[in-house]
């Protein structure tokens, strides 16, 4: 996950910093905006296909930067990470409420990178208690991705463009790693109690 996180985190703000010098405010926010291009590029490269929710987010970071360079307003492009998590929150919020968790069809679609996932993931986890817990994490994510929301809106309409561009990067990885721990705190207590979830890996001893 630290791996994975890392360019998101340290890209966009060496990138505004190292355009600003020599360019636009606007101009320097739009390189910024390019990660999301250059993490797909670099997943086509190494011969696998962008993700649907990086093409989301590709979609929504160039509709933002299209928005902020037509009408001078870089506050499409600042704001676009505080739109976009707002946005994914509801949507889990709202998939766990009416039992279609995204989760579990992220976890799937994960898992299906590999041949056993394929084979036995959908299955095991479309269970009535793993179905459960898929809900509650959901939820539980699209509380913390609408709190994510708000912080990154607030953060927009009271620091400098610079200082959103450098902070935050860090603060939404925070929120996913924090979130991914707790995550994963509540599956294997679940799964100590419950180990035909399947869930997580079983843990040797």
């Amino acid at each position: 996950m630290i791996r994975q996180l890392l360019p998101g985190v340290v890209l966009p703000g060496l990138i505004y910093f190292s355009v600003a010098r020599f360019a636009p405010l606007l101009v320097a926010l739009a390189a910024a905006s390019s990660v999301p291009l250059l993490d797909a590029a670099a997943r086509l490269l190494r011969g696998k296909r962008p993700t649907p929710l990086s093409l989301v987010v590709l979609g929504f970071a160039g509709l933002s930067v299209g928005l902020a360079l037509g009408l001078h307003r870089p506050v499409f492009i600042l704001a676009k990470g505080a739109v976009l998590t707002g946005a994914l929150g509801i949507a889990f919020g709202v998939s766990g409420a009416i039992r279609r968790p995204l989760v579990r069809t992220i976890a799937i679609m994960l898992a299906a990178e590999t041949v056993v996932g394929r084979r036995i993931v959908p299955e095991k986890w479309r269970l009535p208690r793993a179905a459960a817990v898929f809900r509650t994490l959901s939820v539980g994510w699209g509380i913390l991705l609408v709190l994510s929301a708000i912080q990154q809106l607030t953060m927009v309409l009271t620091v400098s463009p610079g200082t959103v561009m450098a902070a935050e990067p860090l603060v939404q990885a925070f929120f996913t790693i924090a979130g991914t721990a707790v995550s994963i705190m509540y599956v294997r207590r679940l799964q100590d109690r419950h180990p035909e979830l399947g869930l997580l890996p079983q843990r040797s001893g």
